[in-house]
């Protein structure tokens, strides 16, 4: 009786709500398969005329059906529209996957409405006319569903394009996972006449709406993390766009792109103010995933809209006669798998803070990334030889020259150490002769141009006898021709077939620079034999360190004949760590895209910034407290920074160690090389200030330095960060005081106000 009753409900809110009919059951098969209805198919603005009846969440829950349930979630779903939600048994708070009453929106039109109300949103490409189309799973879908251990199989079905998508969705232990198997995909119309491709694919893109009159924020983790206010009026800033990892560098721009900061962790979410929040961690798929967002009445609706999407086919776009042309990448889709996973939070005061704990967690319990020990280090990198070209008898010639030679940089290391740096992480880069002529860099045989056999050996004795940890940098990102490597056959491809060729852009207007030759993008086709080669050459010389460079944090494909993704090349920089670790031991990175994780014991450079996008209301160290007490970290490059003395404080809030560039000869020495973006790096200016620093924030940041974050406050002034153990410091951006319990620090203690150390 009581199902009976349940079914007449859900058919009278169909009626009055305006339910779309484009979810179907098992039993509805055959409707499935049935072209697009005569409703799908009718003026989206007609529905705008309609009166449209609010409808609570509790009516709506009641007509759906529980697909499966566990010991803290409960998952449902709908037979009569697409709509699911997801329960936190713990509270009892709902998340959505569409706004309960999208189809009321007055800011929004048909297809918006159409979009607010999809549990799934696809792009698809014709590659002979170069166009795109999107749709809609409430629009122009059809659902079957299928319960099975635990498990609801969701076959989404779009007739009109020829697309078959199953989505499994399964409630693990703490998230609700929605996992797509790309072998399952079927693109009836690929081999046709119409051509029709998928390119991208949104799961859930409405997990994380909320209205006009809800309070809270997205977590974008941009650069080092920021924060997205609901409602917060920028309507004419533009929707957040940020490709996980950084764009594919396969894809050559004419103009220098914008300077920005770039997505290490492969995450978002929303905190509400009711003590509720949720995070979404890319399980799989990452390596071609975006992240979006946007705010209301920006969004084309009442509400504030963040989701991912999977780009399961590349883009590009060349010039033929002045005219810009995108090609499709027409392959199979590469990646096996695509999975995003929601985990709710809540807390009586949740904010950023519990999303990144959350995350933390992840990482631990799911990645099996084990806690790494921080001994508090100072973090340089030294530069050893560049390239320039120089006149000979008046014929340009490219000769190696010494920027930092072995004895110098062995100079450099005993000022820092006399200093009081006790503790140094030293990256030295270009330091044999591969490197400084760009060849593919696998070999361990010093460069003559920074010195002899014994000048090497008595750095790397220094290094021991004084606690230094030594890592020799390989950079294998662009190339020339040499060591068994050629551009013709070696370099990356774009989806358009050209060679990947990586442009030098003149510094005044972003343009190319012509009187630098382009660089060859490597193939990641020969990662893994260049793992290899390196592991095996490092080991053998007796090194147990290395660094490698971009490839910690650079992801592209190679869309030629080889066809691989940004998740072949994903796989290939995990093998090749995973055999250094076996063979060679420690890898510090150059910053670090989260698939390095498991892998790394040090990453330098991380952002204390965002990209600073016009739609972000504020900076947050979401990188940082995420990875504090798991992996040591340092911050971005101090002595690089205009304002050198608040980057610093900075560090000094989020738990960063500090880092320096540094070179032994003059600036103008580096003038058209590689180097010359070092020019700031001279060590004679920065040997003392950086001894002061980091002296200063060993004795501030020493106690905690393994410690989780788990509190942090910024007024705009001041900063508080709370860690695991109870300890609060404070920092004071205004007169740079910093406290510690009953210890109060100023930067003048250490440094005076030339730079130099007080005694």
């Amino acid at each position: 009786m009581q199902k009976k009753i349940k079914k007449v409900l859900a058919c009278f809110l169909a009626a009055v709500l305006f339910i779309p009919s484009g979810a179907i059951t098992v039993s509805s098969k055959k409707a499935a398969d049935a072209e697009i209805s005569s409703e799908d198919e009718r003026d989206e603005n007609s529905a705008s005329d309609k009166t449209y009846v609010t409808r609570t969440e509790k009516e709506v829950l009641s007509t759906m059906t529980m697909a499966c349930e566990n010991e803290n979630l409960r998952f449902y779903y709908s037979e009569n529209e697409d709509i699911f939600a997801l329960v936190n048994k713990k509270n009892n708070y709902i998340w959505w996957s569409s706004p309960v009453n999208a189809q009321g929106d007055t800011q929004a039109k048909g297809l918006v409405k159409k979009e607010l109300a999809s549990s799934m949103v696809i792009l698809y490409g014709v590659p002979d006319s170069r166009t795109t189309s999107t749709l809609r799973s409430a629009k122009n879908g059809r659902m079957i569903y299928k319960v099975k251990d635990n498990v609801l199989n969701v076959i989404y079905k779009f007739p009109m394009a020829g697309f078959t998508i199953p989505v499994e969705y399964t409630l693990e232990e703490k998230c609700l996972s929605a996992k797509i198997k790309t072998s399952q995909i079927k693109e009836e119309n690929k081999d046709t006449d119409e051509g029709q491709i998928l390119i991208d694919i949104s799961v859930l893109p409405n997990m994380m709406s909320a209205g006009k009159d809800e309070d809270g924020y997205y977590v974008i983790p941009d650069g080092s993390g920021a924060v997205i206010d609901f409602n917060n009026g920028k309507t004419s800033a533009r929707p957040y766009n940020g490709k996980i990892y950084g764009d594919d560098i396969t894809s050559v721009s004419l103009t220098k792109p914008p300077v920005s900061e770039q997505i290490y962790l492969p995450v978002y979410g929303a905190v509400k103010k009711n003590g509720n929040g949720i995070l979404a961690v890319l399980h799989k798929g990452d390596a071609n995933a975006q992240i979006l967002s946007s705010v209301s009445t920006l969004s084309k609706s009442s509400y504030n809209i963040c989701y991912s999407k999977f780009t399961v086919r590349s883009t590009d776009t060349y010039y033929m006669s002045g005219e810009p042309l995108t090609v499709f990448e027409k392959d199979k889709i590469k990646t096996p798998e695509l999975e995003i996973k929601f985990f709710p939070v809540n807390e009586k005061n949740i904010d950023y803070v519990d999303i990144a704990d959350a995350y933390r967690n992840y990482l631990i319990d799911e990645q099996g990334i084990s806690k790494k020990q921080n001994n508090m280090g100072l973090y340089v990198d030294i530069y050893g030889g560049a390239a320039k070209l120089e006149p000979v008898c008046g014929i340009p010639v490219t000769r190696k020259k010494s920027v930092t030679s072995f004895s110098q940089a062995e100079k450099i290391l005993t000022k820092l150490t006399e200093g009081g740096a006790d503790n140094i992480i030293l990256s030295y880069n270009n330091w044999t002769n591969d490197g400084i002529k760009n060849k593919v860099d696998f070999k361990t045989r010093p460069a003559s141009v920074l010195g002899n056999k014994k000048e090497f050996n008595s750095l790397i004795e220094y290094c021991k006898n004084n606690d230094i940890s030594f890592y020799p940098t390989v950079n294998n990102k662009t190339f020339s021709a040499g060591n068994g490597y050629w551009p013709f056959s070696d370099t990356a491809l774009r989806t358009s077939g050209q060679y990947s060729k990586q442009l030098s852009y003149n510094l005044a207007y972003g343009t190319e620079n012509k009187l630098k030759d382009p660089e060859s993008l490597l193939s990641p086709s020969v990662f893994g034999e260049i793992f290899s080669k390196l592991a095996k050459n490092y080991s053998k010389a007796g090194f147990d360190k290395i660094c490698i460079g971009d490839m910690t944090y650079v992801l592209y494909g190679d869309y030629g004949k080889k066809s691989l993704s940004r998740n072949d090349m994903m796989e290939y920089v995990q093998d090749g760590l995973a055999k250094i670790n076996d063979d060679v031991g420690s890898v510090l990175a150059h910053t670090a895209n989260a698939y390095t994780f498991r892998y790394i014991d040090h990453i330098s450079g991380v952002p204390l910034s965002s990209g600073k996008f016009d739609i972000f209301d504020r900076d947050i160290p979401f990188f940082q407290i995420v990875m504090h007490g798991l992996i040591p970290y340092s911050s971005a490059s101090i002595n690089r920074s205009a304002d050198s003395e608040r980057l610093f404080l900075m560090a000094v809030a989020t738990g960063s160690n500090l880092h320096y560039d540094m070179i032994y000869e003059d600036a103008s020495e580096l003038k058209d090389t590689e180097y010359d973006r070092y020019y700031y790096a001279n060590y004679y200016y920065w040997t003392d200030t950086a001894t002061g620093e980091y002296k200063l924030i060993k004795d501030v940041l020493n106690d905690v330095r393994d410690q989780y974050i788990t509190g942090f406050e910024d007024n705009g002034t001041e900063t508080l960060t709370t860690y695991s153990d109870g300890t609060v410091i404070t920092v004071n951006f205004q007169t740079g005081q910093i406290k510690n319990k009953n210890s109060v620090y100023m930067l003048t203690d250490y440094i005076d106000t030339e730079g130099d150390l007080i005694f």
